[in-house]
């Protein structure tokens, strides 16, 4: 890692303390103490009668607080006449008059039911949940923390009906990958919007999966959301059906997470928390390959070192007998099963540690601040990668007076991403080799003398150890190829509210999110496939800026009418404007070894491309309430977009939706919440490349005519015909659902039923290729999507010593391609022609979506496979591809338990998803090389009558039918455990430690039921729409078991 990485922050670190220190002293409003009586006593948990330490008891209307001691006692100096006012999280806050008592005792309530009586809803704004008319689900930031991830995202896995969460298993700080409801667009990003604090975040996928040397896979740079510290989120709110969203306009469509982090608590002197997590992360190894034959091809082990180093990628040798026989390096080793472990032997074992220490401190009434640093270390398992992290965080909260507000949040993140691995079929894939090499060879002897996969000395040049260069030795891969991804980001926003005293507010808030990326990928003259290709070397420097700006003007009053109805208008206006920086250098041959810079390069190329993207809104929102159990609440929300052209930049987004409490009618004592609810509303997605509508060009070479002088050549700046006639698409959407909660919040039923439509998707069709151009964008798809969601939760148990919660939740949701504007399908993804594979992902008219095409062979009359007589086989040229389903898993759902009992916790959480396909490229390898267990049979027999070898009868087979390696990718795994301890009050005999928990914690336990062999059935190398459904051999999962510590001061 980079050792001058703190050294480099420090003066940041300080400069921040420093000025958060001066910011709480600032605003340390102390009122002179009053005199008069001493009250004192003792706080309670009112369940389980435990003392609470750490409630903080404040003075009404004045800043004289204090906290309780270990033992729950406190000791105030107040008016005779004041009220007393005590708080603390988790509890519901109570405030008791004095009355001139000089002792009060005070039982506090637990706020079981806090998260479902207030939602956070669209914009920010606090709802009641009984006059919310559709679904939104809601997670405390509490359940993310202990078994983290390091991005919070991968822990909502299985945790919300409806929104499938996986995380993609390309290194230390992979993307991740969420689709809320079913895919919005077909060809497109479907990622939700995220949120923090109100600020719209940018979260573009720096995945470049497709991307890399000669047009191969890539590296996977990570995306924007998982920067956000998991210790600073005090909850989740998740917005997933339109009329949720609408007030977004078109950056709603696929779904909204709200994120809302911790703030200091108002009254409450300084606090301080800490939380430690450490996590040890080992391999998990899902193949059960043949170890009965060895090295070899036909039958035969290899004779010399030449013979050996050919046929690493074969496994059709002989029986292994424990002779010695040559390898890759002329040395002579037993012919015996090896390759056992070898995935473990080459992913070490990684170290996870992650320290948050927040500050917060209270103002009286007036507000408080809350400032955080939090630092994340992650040695990965892939070796010599790693990701360091330090984000430190802010938010205040001010109240000048009753009538001005001031809220004020930042985060600033730095981040170093070391050498992220090529994935996919990219060359210098370093899971090749652990994966695939034959059973007598054990990985480490590829290491070489030098431990780095080099050969001996000093040149740097790879140890060949297949043969083929653009094979490339894992150990060289991991060590010789460099990357570096540097991060810098800076999220803030102010928002600032004025009520008057007939309560119309007038609201501002400015927000701002930047990005600076600076990657760095280099080729080594002595890598194998440089070589080949005639260079010295190659390199790659990438800077890429981003910024987005949002204004956002509000105003609203709420009005009552009579008794019976109320209303509440708010109305406001949005400024956006995105811009976007790609300068790269790139270039071969350096002019001297060694020496990684642009300059050493010869010829070095660069190029420079901006993107400028401007949006203005207009949106409001009517709330009518009738009674206490009848609402109906409209929205409007109009976008103006600079990224079409004129006549197609408006496009209005409505939305209605209305709740009906019948449970404030039929008064059943058990019922604490019955509501029906109804919604309806109508989003669209707009052309987010701004220059789909233009025509543009780019430079690309020189050329330098007979009579002298050097002129730059234009080319056309893409190949997709530019269409100024493109708009919007739309979602429309309709949901119904209930709630129904029952006794005390013991037992909570939530059901939920929709249908989405997506029309005017654009979508790229095929033209004809001489027309200079290879596709149009055109607003002709069409999409539909019918679910059902469940969610269920209840406490079975409760007592004073022991508790249990449940939480499940199900959904099942299928979708359908209605209209490909007349084709009858759109090819997405494709594995690897060079792996032998034929697969691929399409749209499909009339079908769900993202079907799984393999070629599948040639049938009789009679409806057998013709098999071709000389080869024993099917003949692959007659071979056409073949629909084998959806790569989309209709059900899904998971379980988390929860016991409590005393000072013991044990959570632990199932998840499954059922009914999806995918293709496996591990397997074919396999099979090919003759690794999988499939392949033993008959390997000593010839076949047909070109009395062809077992190797190449197995090879026919793998090209012609590569159905067989389409598998059900349903699965339930054992997701996460945690088990915990709160150590007792009476432990702490002193005033610094009012709580203090460890918890055990694993991830990724086991899994309990699966139908594909040899990889994990979450297994992508990317999260884009285009891999689904598609598996290669990528960086295998891992399982994390540590700690982790909480203490509050």
């Amino acid at each position: 890692m980079k050792k001058n990485f703190y050294t480099q922050k420090i003066n940041l670190v300080l400069k921040i303390a420093a000025l958060n220190l001066l910011f709480m002293v600032l605003f340390s409003n102390f009122a002179a103490a009053q005199a008069n009586i001493n009250i004192k006593g003792k706080l309670t948990d009112g369940v389980t009668n435990e003392t609470l330490p750490g409630v903080t008891i404040q003075v009404k209307g004045t800043a004289n607080a204090v906290s309780t001691d270990a033992n729950g006692l406190y000791s105030i100096t107040a008016g005779s006449t004041s009220t007393l006012v005590f708080k603390f999280i988790g509890y519901a806050p109570k405030e008791i008059a004095i009355a001139g008592r000089t002792a009060i005792d005070v039982k506090l309530q637990p706020e079981t039911t806090e998260l479902k009586d207030v939602v956070v809803t669209a914009l920010g704004i606090t709802k009641q949940n009984k006059a919310v008319g559709y679904s939104v689900s809601t997670i405390k930031g509490a359940t993310i923390t202990e078994a983290r991830q390091n991005s919070f995202v991968n822990s909502l896995e299985g945790r919300v009906a409806g929104v499938n969460v996986s995380g993609v298993a390309t290194g230390p700080n992979g993307a991740s990958n969420v689709v809320i409801r079913g895919i919005t667009n077909m060809t497109g990003n479907n990622q939700p919007l995220y949120v923090l604090n109100g600020i719209p975040l940018v979260n573009n996928n720096y995945n470049t999966g497709d991307q890399g040397h000669d047009g191969y896979g890539g590296k996977d740079g990570g995306d924007g959301i998982g920067d956000i510290n998991p210790d600073d989120i005090e909850t989740i709110s998740i917005l997933k059906g339109a009329a949720a969203t609408a007030l977004y306009g078109y950056r709603g469509s696929n779904g909204v997470i709200l994120i809302t982090t911790k703030k200091g608590k108002t009254g409450e002197g300084l606090g301080v928390e800490i939380n430690s997590n450490f996590v040890r992360e080992n391999v998990i190894d899902e193949t059960d390959f043949q170890t009965e034959y060895g090295q070899g091809s036909n039958g035969a082990k290899p004779v010399s070192a030449a013979d050996a180093l050919s046929s690493m990628e074969s496994s059709w040798g002989a029986k292994l007998d424990g002779s010695n026989t040559y390898q890759f390096d002329g040395v002579e080793r037993p012919y015996s099963e090896a390759a056992k472990g070898n995935l473990s032997r080459f992913y070490r074992p990684g170290n996870n540690f992650t320290n948050t220490v927040s500050f917060s401190k209270g103002f009286g009434d007036d507000g408080a601040t809350r400032f955080s640093v939090s630092d994340l270390n992650d040695e990965s398992y892939v070796p010599n990668a790693g990701l360091q992290r330090l984000t430190f965080n802010q938010t205040t909260n001010l109240k000048f007076g009753k009538h001005l507000t001031l809220d004020l949040s930042s985060q600033y993140v730095s981040e170093y991403t070391k050498n992220a691995p090529n994935i996919s079929d990219a060359i210098g894939n370093l899971n090749w080799a652990p994966m695939f090499v034959p059973p007598n060879i054990n990985i480490t002897t590829l290491k070489g003398p030098n431990g780095n996969g080099t050969v001996a000395g000093d040149s740097g040049v790879e140890l060949n150890a297949f043969g083929d260069p653009y094979t490339t030795n894992p150990y060289f891969a991991a060590y010789e190829l460099q990357g570096a991804i540097h991060r810098n980001r800076f999220t803030g926003s102010a928002n600032t509210k004025y009520t008057f005293d007939d309560g119309f507010f007038i609201g501002l808030q400015v927000a701002d999110d930047y990005t600076n990326d600076r990657t760095t990928n280099i080729e080594p003259a002595g890598t194998g496939y440089v070589v080949d290709e005639g260079l010295t070397g190659d390199m790659m420097e990438e800077n890429v800026k981003q910024t987005e700006l949002n204004i956002d003007l509000t105003g609203g009053k709420k009005f009552k009418f009579g008794k019976d109805f109320t209303l509440d208008l708010l109305l406001g206006g949005n400024y956006r404007k995105s811009q976007q920086e790609y300068l790269t250098a790139k270039g071969n041959n350096f002019a001297i070894p060694f020496l990684y810079t642009i300059g050493n390069l010869e010829n070095p190329i660069e190029s420079l491309q901006t993107n400028n993207e401007e949006y203005q809104s207009l949106y409001g929102s009517a709330d009518v309430g009738y009674k206490s159990f009848l609402y109906l609440t409209v929205t409007g929300r109009n976008d103006w977009y600079s990224t079409l052209s004129p006549g197609k930049i408006t496009y209005l987004y409505p939305s209605v939706s209305g709740s009906f409490v019948f449970s404030e009618l039929l008064h059943m004592p058990d019922m604490d919440l019955g509501k029906l609810r109804l919604s309806y509303a109508d989003v669209g997605g707009a052309a987010d490349n701004p220059y789909q509508t233009l025509q543009t060009y780019g430079i690309q070479g020189t050329y330098t005519p007979p009579g002298g002088g050097i002129y730059p050549i234009g080319v056309a700046g893409s190949l997709q015909v530019p269409n100024s006639a493109l708009k919007p698409s739309s979602r429309r959407e309709i949901e119904a659902g209930t709630e129904m909660d029952f006794f005390k919040n013991r037992l909570r039923f939530d059901l939920t039923i929709f249908q989405k439509r997506v029309t005017d998707d654009i979508i790229p069709v095929t033209i004809d290729y001489t027309s200079s151009y290879t596709s149009a964008l055109l607003n002709v798809g069409t999409l539909r999507y019918n679910g059902v969601e469940l969610e269920l939760g209840g406490t079975p148990v409760k007592s004073q010593n022991f508790t249990w919660d449940v939480d499940f939740n199900a959904a099942y949701i299928k979708g359908k391609v209605i209209s490909l504007g007349g084709q009858p399908q759109i090819t997405l993804g494709s594995e690897a022609q060079d792996w032998g594979s034929g697969a691929y992902t399409a749209q499909v008219v009339g079908k769900e979506p993202s079907q799984i095409f393999a070629p599948s062979p040639a049938l009789d009359a009679n409806g057998k496979i013709i098999i071709d007589p000389g080869l024993g086989a099917p003949d692959q040229t007659l071979s056409q591809p073949k629909d084998f389903g959806s790569a989309e898993n209709p059900w899904a759902g998971g379980i988390n338990n929860s016991f409590k009992y005393k000072h013991f916790t044990l959570s632990f959480l199932i998840d499954g998803k059922f009914g999806g396909k995918i293709f496996s490229n591990t397997n074919i390898i396999a099979y090919q090389q003759g690794l999988s267990k499939a392949t033993l049979a008959g390997r000593d027999l010839l076949y047909g009558t070109d009395k062809q070898t077992a190797s190449a009868y197995y090879n026919d087979w793998a090209f012609a039918d590569q159905g067989m390696f389409v598998y059900d990718d349903s699965f339930i795994k054992f997701r996460q455990v945690i088990f915990g301890y709160d150590f007792p009050s009476t432990l702490f005999n002193n005033k610094i430690i009012h709580g203090l928990r460890l918890s055990f914690v694993c991830h990724n336990v086991f899994t309990i039921m699966k139908h594909t062999p040899n990889f994990d059935p979450e297994s992508t190398y990317s999260a884009s729409v285009y891999s689904q459904g598609l598996e290669a051999p990528a960086v295998p999962y891992s399982r994390t078991l540590g700690l982790n510590l909480n203490i509050k001061l």
